[in-house]
């Protein structure tokens, strides 16, 4: 048994911790990217990162896409916007995020040093726009470094910024960056094992930095405008418009995969050819339609190759470098087409972001008109919608960037995996993922040693995906052994009953009506189709073309400013977001009710 500090009392001699074990089949208490508590900023939760990373990070895209790209340009960022000086905090070990089992924890104690030190707000206000309500969430205790005059000052000046700019030359010049990376991607099979690697770690690494640089502070940014938005809309008495004066913003370069989808399961949807096609499987669909010699199949493919050309970056968990992109598995995308090519043309979210831009812009005018009398209110009004939908949009632009570059260093280490393959080393190109950055070049000098050390890892690995991770872990709250993890889904909320309403927070505007579906992997939406309504338990901007299947969304976390909340406004599908343990209470079949300006869920009848 290990005696470090975070096993203290742990006995596998105990009856629960053994069933545990046995129930989880990890026979193991750490992972191999753990990361230090810190002491300075000692609380991590999954709150919020449970969107950026539901599944477990392999041990390369950990070790290299996040330690040597995301956690120094978040570190960066948070410079830049004006809540730390750089002594602040360590990146190495980094105090910006923390990762146990895989897990990707976002910081909690940070947020609420900024919140010490921003004007106007306060640690329990970050809190509360964390968690909501959520039980078990440690007390803030004030430190007196968590106030600083200095650090206030900057970002007084920078809210001031933000309140104000209609530009973020930075984040443009990122999202340029990260295209060019892909225009001049050459041709990777020429390139040599070497080559390759280096090619992924400039691209993972100070690439990613840059990229994360600009991204943080889009994101810091992006919360400000909406707080202001809500506030002055609670205060008039018109607190559910203040989702739809943030609706159909324009811009959002997250929602283009969407529209160019749907356009694509249009042409499916008025091509009998195509509908065979699709009704036969997407497993050998591509292969099936390039050997037909039909004008249909030919319109398909090629706007099949300009959706991977422009958005092929994008999958599920796609922060990770293992995970696949539709390019690298196309049956992700490809069974996303098949579920919405059974939609009705009236659900076009060209035709639903034209009717949410112009009842934007007719609400905008009417709210405004009621608080002309109070100058500070109209300003703050109009400020916090125009900060809204420009920072929306930069930190959709942001994100775009990053998941290009990780997308590229992906690809580079998928050759590398594919040729071990091919020589008989690997069993599947992902298993050059189980190694460290720093094992790499040992690796490729001498394969065979570590291929025992990767199919054990593997192993571990594919059970970490079947565990719940601790919600929130601290100093005072030390992470369990990874063997003592509960099964995923063992957890039990509270029975609905019919009549119930589950409160959420508002995502996106609409009231719809409809069969509750639950899909716990984008990969496999099951039958969800018109008159259903998808219930999931997170989601990311890769899920977002499956909305356009379903009448509305509701989802366990997130909220107004997540990216799938942003992109659903965008495509005028309403959702609910941080409804909590909503894929465990909400039976499916159930028909239920959501209100996307309140994030009400009402259970009219159980199945």
């Amino acid at each position: 048994m290990s005696t470090s500090p975070r096993h203290v009392g742990t006995s596998w001699a105990s009856p629960v911790a053994y069933l545990l074990r046995m129930a989880n089949g990890i026979t193991t208490d750490t992972w191999i990217t753990d990361t230090e508590i810190s002491t300075r900023f000692p609380y991590y939760t999954r709150a919020n990162a449970d969107e950026v990373g539901p599944e477990p990070f392999s041990p390369l895209g950990w070790s290299l896409g996040w330690m040597k790209g995301c956690i120094p340009g978040v570190a960066n960022g948070f410079v830049a916007f004006g809540v730390l000086e750089p002594e602040e905090f360590a990146v190495d070990p980094p105090e910006v995020f923390g990762n146990w089992g895989g897990y990707f924890y976002n910081q909690l104690s940070l947020p609420r040093v900024m919140g010490e030190r921003m004007p106007g707000a306060s640690a329990e206000a970050i809190d509360q726009a964390y968690f909501g309500d959520h039980p078990g969430v440690p007390v803030y205790e004030p430190n007196p470094a968590d106030e600083n005059e200095a650090q206030s000052a900057k970002l007084a000046e920078t809210m001031g910024w933000v309140m104000s700019t209609t530009e973020f030359p930075a984040q443009v010049a990122a999202s340029v960056m990260a295209s060019e990376h892909v225009a001049s991607r050459p041709d990777l099979s020429s390139l040599s094992n070497a080559e390759l690697v280096a090619r992924a770690r400039a691209l993972a690494g100070d690439a990613l930095d840059d990229a994360w640089t600009a991204y943080c502070q889009s994101a810091l940014a992006a919360s400000l405008g909406p707080g202001a938005v809500q506030a002055i809309c609670a205060a008039i008495g018109r607190a559910d418009d203040a989702v739809k004066v943030m609706t159909a913003i324009g811009s959002v370069e997250s929602a283009e995969s969407s529209f160019a989808m749907w356009a694509l399961s249009r042409t499916v949807h008025d091509s009998p050819t195509l509908m065979g096609e699709f009704d036969t499987g997407v497993d050998g669909l591509l292969d099936r339609l390039a050997a037909r010699d039909d004008a249909d199949a030919a319109a398909f493919l090629d706007e099949w190759n300009a959706l991977l050309a422009g958005h092929g970056h994008r999958g599920p968990n796609e922060w990770d470098l293992r995970a696949h992109s539709w390019t690298t598995k196309p049956s992700l995308a490809l069974g996303m087409i098949e579920r919405m090519r059974h939609q009705d043309d009236a659900k076009s979210p060209v035709e639903a972001n034209a009717r949410g831009k112009a009842e934007r812009e007719a609400l905008t005018t009417e709210l405004l008109a009621m608080v002309e009398g109070d100058p500070e209110a109209h300003g703050g009004l109009q400020a916090g919608i125009a900060s809204a939908g420009l920072f929306f949009a930069m930190r959709e632009m942001g994100k775009n960037a990053c998941i290009r570059l990780i997308h590229e260093a992906k690809l580079a280490f998928m050759e590398v995996g594919s040729r071990m393959v091919a020589d008989g080393v690997l069993s599947d190109p992902q298993d050059v993922f189980m190694l460290l950055d720093d094992e790499v070049d040992g690796f490729l000098a001498d394969p065979a040693s570590m291929v025992a050390t990767i199919d054990e890892r593997n192993e571990t690995f594919a059970r970490l995906h079947d565990v719940e991770p601790p919600y929130i872990v601290g100093l005072d709250r030390p992470v369990p052994p990874m063997s003592e993890w509960p099964a995923r889904g063992s957890g039990s909320g509270t029975a609905v009953a019919a009549g119930d309403v589950l409160q959420g927070a508002a995502g996106s505007p609409g009231v719809v009506s409809g069969t509750a579906r639950i899909v716990t992997d984008p990969s496999d939406p099951g039958a969800i189709g018109p008159g259903d309504i998808m219930i999931a338990p997170t989601t990311d901007p890769s899920w977002v073309p499956l909305f356009l299947a379903a009448e509305g969304v509701v989802v366990n976390v997130g909220a107004v400013a997540s990216h799938a909340a942003i992109v659903c406004r965008e495509l005028g599908i309403p959702c609910a977001v941080s409804v909590i343990d909503a894929t465990t209470r909400i039976p499916d079949g159930a028909t239920i009710e959501i209100d996307g300006s309140s994030g009400a869920v009402k259970i009219v009848a159980l199945p």
